[in-house]
């Protein structure tokens, strides 16, 4: 049997999830005609159906990861071609609906093991993983000490702000004092 969709696939990206959930659907609907007695014709339309929406998918995917700044884009991509070539090829080599029925059922629940419970989790790790940096590496940016009128408060001002009033005159104003701020020295 295959696995029921759950949060913890999630990419932590709606349309994603959205569309992995119609993938888990599509799949499931495909592994249970292992079992039951239906025609070719109907393993056909669901073989079309999850084949065109697995194609849509990837492309949506691939948009995201670029947009993101996947670094392992161009791996990832190849796992896409690799899963449209099997497809394809079990496909063609399908001699009865029984063995076509045997096929879809390796391909649902291997493309569903092994890609979104495998590599997409991947995606979901390496945003988290830039999220986690991007917080905690805020604390480790350059400031530099300002003070204005109040008394023992220092402004801790980020490099591009030091760089305006250092370099473009820039004034920026105390919201407390409303006095200018001043490098400490």
């Amino acid at each position: 049997m295959l696995p029921k969709w759950e949060e913890s696939y999630s990419v932590d990206n709606e349309m994603i999830d959205t569309q992995h959930k119609k993938l888990f659907d599509l799949a499931q609907k495909a592994y249970l005609m292992v079992n039951h007695s239906v025609s070719k014709d109907e393993i056909k339309e669901v073989l079309k159906e999850f084949f065109e929406y697995m194609r849509d998918h990837f492309r949506d995917e691939e948009n995201y990861m670029i947009s993101i700044g996947y670094p392992a884009l161009d791996e990832h991509k190849k796992h896409h071609r690799q899963i449209i070539i099997d497809f394809s090829k079990c496909v063609k080599e399908v001699h009865s609906a029984n063995d076509l029925k045997e096929k879809i059922g390796v391909i649902a629940k291997e493309w569903l093991l092994q890609h979104i419970l495998k590599e997409d989790m991947l995606i979901r790790k390496y945003c988290k993983d830039r999220t986690f940096a991007e917080k905690h590496l805020s604390a480790y940016v350059e400031k530099y000490p300002y003070t204005c009128s109040c008394k023992n408060k220092i402004h801790e001002v980020p490099l591009e702000i030091h760089t305006k009033i250092q370099h473009e005159n820039a004034k920026y104003i105390c919201r407390f004092c409303k006095q200018i701020l001043r490098l400490k020295h």
